[in-house]
């Protein structure tokens, strides 16, 4: 039963349904052409802004009536829920976050020719497309531009009002167009609007699979082919991700050659890595995807073939969980594995894949134990350890160096390890007595004879203390002809008998660049009228940017907001602490005279922890008003009041 008493009928002023125009879009501009907002609308009609958020048949038949729209071609391009994780777009599902109900991106240009070509209230001209509430779309086919993003104000459990918002837009749609960055045709969205609109290829390899599965799968592979495997794609740009998209459809709709070309590729890429070698690692963001989706049987035919790759090609341990199914026999083996598994040393495996062809075994092949493959899990025989060759406990003692420090030596290339199975247990290092001598003899290359050292004459470790640096840092000066003095003591040769000067060590280790970035403490100096929650928030909200730095205080590498991003978000944005330190006013005074100068708040305040305004809206209001300032509050609660009037008397009201 509705409040009002009425039958609905068709309204007096309605423009014909585009396509593909969703219902919650075709009711904000349905909305507009009649003087009304959407809330507004919604509740004169009796219709539940809830059940149109949801794209319920009910409600959206009622737009089509109020609109005299074609109901079943709204009901098309309308997302609808389905169960938790999907939306239903016509005969298609997609991914529930791919359909963007909290934001939209638009193409300035396309809004500029709504405007030129429909009569009617500016605002209600321009109409929402359906691309532009999926995040697969992000860039306009029409003028060859990436789509601008743009966050509307939403009350909760309804649809956001589109034409309103562009209301706000318009007077800058020009600039926005002229500003919109150029974007290449792709092939990824066309497919999509193929799909979409119920069309599907034979030759095309995705076209068996759901949209929700293929979608997702290409932009996850082209991040797999393009980028590292441990890509932080939270960092990407909408270019980044249409960049992805392209490139994963160009190889997924190909076909399993082609996905197993890449495949083959991103293993490639491996033999030059170090550490564990699993496909995750290897294939990165694709890979992690499937991981996520094993409860989907609709990607199985995208995890068959990535699991029968790697376990072709892989060194995969048996029993090793592979997308869902867990590995049998060992298929390939590395100088590694086969030295673990038959207990010989990793460079006879290595002599001893020479010997049967293995070209990559060659030490001249640059790879690693863990790399050089071999498709075979046959090791005929094996030699004994190798002859004159040391354990590490035997070079501690030999050489009187301390644990960490051998483990530094080796590990930054002073001291080569003849084989090593990857095990942490220095038992399972050799080294040759030769290396051991030659190492002695550069430790103390240039060192004087000191017989009785002073108090800032120190072994490694004291040095290490004096200077609070790190042992890679020492050695690097011991090696590398940093240190201008070097001594040794008198009738020893064994490690911990070379000395260095304390203070040299020091002043070499404080002589680092020192950092360009701010710490969040300094942040809150910087951006004043914040802190540390501000700061914290702004991060969170992508406002600021944290970056890695070496810090010469902590001697390490420390978190850091990069000054670039704290310029440009001071640069663009003042805050009302730094207004209240500017003015002298009280922050009740400032928000006032600012409310009555039309300026409203960048951000809603709550999300950050304070206010935030448009530096340049607040320039321009003190260039056109010099007394800006002057707080006199009966003329400043006056010219709120106006200014609040003015912008009612633009929302229009329906009698």
């Amino acid at each position: 039963m509705r409040t009002t008493g009425r039958i609905l009928e068709p309204l007096g002023f309605a423009y014909p349904l585009e396509e593909p125009q969703p219902a919650a879009g075709f009711a904000s501009r349905l909305a507009a052409l009649n003087g009304r907002s959407l809330k507004d609308l919604l509740r004169d009609m009796s219709i539940p802004p809830r059940s149109l958020d949801k794209g319920i048949e009910s409600a959206v038949r009622d737009i089509a009536l109020l609109g005299r729209a074609d109901p079943e071609k709204l009901l098309r391009y309308t997302p609808v829920p389905y169960g938790d994780r999907l939306f239903r777009v016509g005969d298609e599902f997609v991914i529930r976050l791919a359909v963007n109900r909290t934001y939209f991106r638009f193409c300035a240009r396309c809004a500029l020719e709504d405007m030129d070509h429909y009569d009617g209230p500016s605002a209600s001209r321009p109409w929402l497309r359906l691309e532009w509430i999926l995040s697969h779309f992000r860039s306009c086919p029409r003028h060859g531009v990436l789509l601008t993003a743009t966050s509307p104000p939403r009350r909760p459990f309804a649809p956001f009002d589109f034409n309103d918002t562009m209301r706000g837009l318009i007077p800058n749609l020009a600039r926005m167009a002229d500003e919109a960055m150029a974007s290449s045709p792709s092939p990824f969205q066309t497919w999509l609007r193929d799909r979409l609109g119920g069309v599907r290829a034979d030759n095309n390899w995705l076209d068996d699979l759901p949209l929700y599965v293929a979608a997702p799968f290409c932009e996850a592979l082209g991040v797999s082919s393009l980028h590292e495997p441990k890509v932080r794609t939270a960092r990407f740009t909408v270019s980044d991700w249409a960049i992805a998209a392209d490139e994963g459809f160009r190889i997924a709709s190909a076909g399993e050659e082609a996905l197993r070309a890449l495949l083959a590729r991103l293993n490639k890429a491996q033999s030059s890595t170090r550490g564990f070698w699993g496909p995750r690692d290897t294939y990165g963001y694709a890979y992690g995807l499937l991981q996520k989706t094993l409860d989907d049987p609709a990607y199985g035919k995208l995890r068959d073939v990535v699991r029968r790759f790697a376990l072709e090609t892989m060194p995969i341990e048996p029993g090793t969980n592979i997308l869902g199914e867990i590995a049998g026999s060992r298929k390939v083996h590395t100088v590694r594995t086969a030295a673990r598994d038959s207990g010989a040393h990793a460079l006879t495996i290595r002599r001893l894949f020479q010997r049967m062809g293995v070209d990559e075994a060659e030490d001249q092949s640059g790879l690693m134990d863990h790399r050089v493959l071999v498709r075979s899990a046959e090791v005929h025989r094996v030699v004994a350890e190798l002859k004159d060759a040391i354990t590490a406990p035997e070079v501690e003692a030999l050489l009187g160096v301390p644990r960490l420090h051998l483990k530094e030596l080796v590990a930054n290339g002073y001291l080569r390890a003849l084989a090593d199975t990857g095990s942490r247990r220095y038992a399972k290092r050799r080294f040759s007595r030769a290396d051991i001598e030659e190492l002695r003899e550069r430790l103390f290359e240039g060192a004087c004879e000191v017989s009785e050292p002073t108090n800032r004459q120190v072994d490694v470790t004291g040095a290490r203390r004096a200077s609070t640096c790190t042992i890679p840092d020492v050695l690097d000066m011991i090696f590398t002809g940093k240190l201008a003095w070097k001594g040794r003591l008198s009738g020893r040769k064994d490690y911990l008998a070379l000395l260095l000067d304390a203070d040299e060590v020091t002043r070499i280790v404080r002589s680092r660049e020192t950092r360009s970035n701010l710490t969040k403490e300094e942040t809150e100096a910087f951006l004043p009228g914040t802190y540390d929650r501000v700061v914290n928030k702004l991060i969170a909200a992508g406002h600021l940017t944290l970056v890695e730095e070496f810090s010469p205080d902590a001697r390490r590498m420390i978190a850091v907001v990069s000054r670039e991003s704290a310029e440009g978000f001071r640069s663009r944005f003042v805050s009302l602490g730094e207004l209240c330190q500017k003015t002298g006013l009280h922050h009740k005074k400032v928000r006032l005279i600012l409310r009555s100068a039309g300026i409203k708040a960048a951000f809603v305040p709550y999300d950050l922890g304070a206010f935030f305004y448009n530096r340049e809206d607040v320039r321009n209001a003190e260039a056109q008003e010099p007394s800006l300032w002057h707080y006199n509050k009966v003329d400043a609660q006056k010219k709120a009041r106006e200014q609040s009037t003015q912008r009612d008397t633009t929302t229009g009201h329906v009698s």
